[in-house]
């Protein structure tokens, strides 16, 4: 029995119609089935790459388990010799007066006059407590200079957030002004 629509058509019509179906089956397969499949396929074989990447990762870091203690030791055993670099003091508002006493310090060793500063008594940080301390001062290139390195590698771990520094034309002589702003943390003593 004959479909109504091969009656009237010739084996040429018909098997242009059989491939055009065919070819429209093919690209509906690949495109609803075949295309998921291999997105899918290399998805998977790039997470298991970075699996395995993140195991050798891990198992280089268990064969060197020794060199990292021993290095971790020395370290510390460096830093234990360095002294305690943290602020201690019972509450945040010695911490400042500790700092404000440090920071002039700085200041007269290296010979800059301090004009201004603002040391708060309140605490920046909940996970690890630091004052805040605004300075500003006067000296020349070599004393601001000394004055910035006491604070950065001075005896007491402070943290430069803010750092300008301008000539002032209205001073006699070749001085600079510096304004800074620096974090110290501290330890709680009770």
């Amino acid at each position: 029995m004959r479909s109504v629509i091969g009656r009237g058509l010739e084996p040429r019509e018909r098997l242009t119609i059989i491939v055009g179906v065919t070819i429209v089956v093919v690209a509906l397969f690949t495109a609803q089935v075949g295309l998921p499949f291999a997105r899918r396929w290399s998805e998977r074989e790039a997470m298991i790459d970075a699996t395995r990447a993140r195991l050798a990762r891990l198992t280089t870091i268990a064969g060197r388990e020794a060199e990292i203690q021993d290095s971790t030791r020395v370290r510390d055993a460096q830093l234990e010799a360095g002294g305690l670099r943290l602020l201690r003091a019972r509450s945040p508002a010695l911490a400042a007066s500790a700092l404000q006493a440090l920071v002039r310090e700085h200041a007269r060793a290296s010979g800059v006059s301090v004009t201004r500063m603002d040391v708060a008594g309140t605490v920046d940080a909940v996970a690890t407590p630091a004052v805040p301390a605004t300075i500003s001062a006067i000296g020349d290139i070599y004393g601001i200079a000394r004055f910035l390195g006491l604070l950065q590698h001075g005896p007491r771990l402070l943290s430069v957030r803010e750092l300008t520094i301008a000539t002032n034309p209205v001073m006699r002589g070749e001085l600079l002004q510096v304004s800074v702003t620096v974090h110290a943390p501290f330890v709680s003593e009770e």
